[in-house]
């Protein structure tokens, strides 16, 4: 087993959406909070069906029910929960759909704070990769030199079993995709 690497004090930390945004930090507390209702809500509504196909079917509603001081396991009563939670579970389903649309709306300014925050760290280490890459299309250009004046001297280049590095020449597009971004690099 590989040793774990410990973290340097110096280590980067990026920020999450939630320390990001305190709005989008309650909304998801909420989300969480109506994920954990609804599944409440849904294993008390298997508890009632369990409970109402086993109870005897009386005549007369819940109202009628309670008028005659049965007990609250008795089949109307159990029905007339079974309906509220119903309606329950479906709030709380329109609910989940509302929190979501609000989730994504605050998702968008948390990742702008968020990108802000990390803005020059990026930038740090994008310009170490843009100058390793600078690096590299230096090293292949003096390899490639090396290459076209022994081939200018009519050299056996098999003896020499030479490797292009053609892997480099998606080196210059990334370049210019960074500074077309608006990297100073």
């Amino acid at each position: 087993m590989a040793p774990l690497k410990n973290k340097s004090a110096h280590e980067f930390i990026v920020p999450t959406l939630e320390t990001s945004s305190q709005d989008y930090a309650s909304l998801v507390a909420k989300r969480r909070e109506l994920h954990e209702l609804l599944s409440s809500l849904n294993k008390e509504a298997a508890d009632l069906d369990t409970k109402i196909a086993a109870a005897p079917n009386a005549p007369h509603s819940a109202g009628v029910s309670k008028l005659l001081g049965d007990p609250e396991d008795a089949a109307p009563n159990l029905r007339k929960r079974r309906r509220a939670v119903s309606g329950e579970i479906t709030d709380c389903e329109t609910a989940l759909g509302v929190i979501a649309k609000r989730i994504e709306a605050a998702r968008e300014v948390a990742s702008k704070t968020a990108c802000t925050a990390v803005r020059g760290e990026y930038g740090r280490r994008l310009g170490a990769l843009c100058e390793t890459a600078k690096a590299l299309e230096a090293a292949r250009a003096q390899h490639d030199s090396l290459l076209d004046d022994l081939e200018r001297e009519d050299i056996n280049l098999a003896y020499l079993r030479p490797v292009r590095a053609h892997f480099t020449e998606r080196v210059a597009y990334f370049l210019k995709e960074a500074r077309e971004a608006g990297h100073n690099v």
